[in-house]
């Protein structure tokens, strides 16, 4: 993920220094490429665009819909793939725990899937000042604005303030609207969702990263946009002016007062490792084996004995896919093997994104500069068995938490496999300023 100096990350840019022209959209997602000097907050004045209309698939009006035919999810399947801007891949939502959101309202074939809400119009959100966030699950930069948004939500909502949060998937493991929903929930996240899988909302903003957000003014204009993480205090407070704005006479308690945010891209916050995408990604992937990749085949890779910090290299019978390596040897039980995957990187934290083959569990154990991961320095999705190995069972596609280690530094991380299927997706990192938000 990075590259940057002082500021906060801007987000994953979704080509390292090159701008992609699809769609008729330039595409710099920040999510997954490259950290980028913070850009602050920018004023605009532009009408907002209107929602695509939720249709396809036998939408309905109360939160269900007939669902689609075996046909109509191939050529939805087919859609998404060619609307989707080159390198951007699924990003991951979130939901609220109470009260339990409704059933989400399906639109396929290029309508917009909405959870926690039906769907939405921006005519319908005239009047209230509305924030609208491109997000995606696996992505951990907006992972880490979850908590800021909801305090937002939570206390300027009774105010005429609303978030919208637009999905558009990154890796194809978020094509799956119930894995948004699953996601939705685990986050927690209490604002309406809009399921952009074909990349629709994305394009009429002309939008170029995860995360990415645009303040709208009660009258339908854009009027604010902050490009990743960061500017947490400016868009507070541009918030208050546009609801001060929109409902004349409304003052905010002193206990409102915002105050000036942590810079977490601070030097001495320290710079990790940048992204690292395992598989074939749009020219982007980390893999250091001699053999290189091979799309679409598997081979045996040998491990080397020199792994470079922001690089992968592994061992064993692995398949190469744009969006992974899949491990495809033998099936080990719950035991490692002799194969594996080494990385070199310097961080706080480490995250990885990974996926197994036909949501069958895998386990793969981890360890960390030759040692089994330990209390002190597991992340909170890693568990240790009776011989004390570490371990995480992979069940869904997802982000894991795999090392929280109690300072910054340099480390070799390697994980072995237990059974074929499982997808090493990519690795991204924390520093020592970007600890502080619900793992979850």
């Amino acid at each position: 993920m990075p590259v940057a100096s002082q500021g906060v990350v801007m987000g994953k840019f979704l080509h390292s220094h090159l701008v992609l022209a699809v769609a008729s959209v330039m595409v710099i997602g920040l999510c997954p490429w490259v950290w980028a000097q913070e850009s602050g907050l920018r004023s605009m004045n532009t009408a907002a665009p209107e929602f695509p209309p939720p249709v396809g698939f036998g939408a309905t009006s109360a939160g269900g819909d007939a669902g689609p035919s075996p046909g109509q999810m191939a050529q939805a399947a087919q859609a998404a793939a060619q609307q989707r801007p080159a390198g951007a891949s699924p990003q991951q939502v979130v939901s609220t725990g109470s009260p339990a959101p409704p059933e989400s309202t399906q639109a396929g074939g290029g309508g917009i899937t909405w959870i926690n809400s039906q769907p939405l119009t921006m005519a319908q959100l005239r009047g209230r000042v509305v924030m609208i966030d491109f997000w995606e699950p696996t992505c951990i930069n907006c992972i880490r604005t979850f908590p800021e948004y909801k305090k937002w939500w939570e206390h300027y909502h009774q105010d005429g303030f609303e978030i919208i949060g637009v999905e558009d998937p990154e890796f194809d493991i978020m094509d799956s609207v119930d894995h948004v929903r699953e996601a939705v929930k685990r986050f927690q996240l209490p604002y309406p969702i809009a399921v952009d899988d074909h990349f629709q909302i994305w394009n009429s903003y002309k939008n170029d990263s995860w995360p990415n957000r645009f303040l709208i003014d009660a009258q339908g204009t854009i009027r604010y946009n902050v490009v990743g993480e960061g500017s947490d205090a400016e868009f507070e407070r541009a918030i208050q002016e546009l609801l001060k704005q929109a409902h004349p006479g409304l003052e905010f308690p002193a206990a409102d007062k915002v105050s000036a945010g942590e810079n977490a891209r601070a030097p001495a916050c320290g710079e990790s490792t940048p992204e690292m995408y395992v598989g074939d990604w749009s020219g982007r992937g980390v893999l250091a084996n001699l053999e290189g990749y091979r799309d679409g085949k598997t081979i045996d890779y040998q491990a080397q004995s020199q792994v470079e910090d922001g690089r992968v290299v592994l061992s064993g019978r692995w398949q190469t896919d744009r969006n992974g390596m899949i491990y495809r040897g033998k099936h080990k039980g719950e035991e490692p093997g002799a194969d594996f995957a080494t990385i070199r990187y310097h961080a706080r934290e480490l995250y990885a994104v990974m996926n197994v083959s036909h949501g069958h569990p895998s386990r793969v154990y981890i360890t960390q500069d030759g040692h089994s991961l330990t209390a002190a320095n597991k992340g909170v999705d890693v568990q240790i068995d009776g011989q004390g190995r570490s371990y995480i069972e992979v069940r869904e596609p997802r982000m894991y938490y795999v090392v929280q280690n109690p300072e910054f530094g340099n480390h070799t991380l390697q994980l072995f496999p237990t059974g074929s299927g499982l997808t090493l997706n990519s690795f991204t990192f924390g520093n020592d300023c970007q600890t502080h938000f619900a793992h979850l």
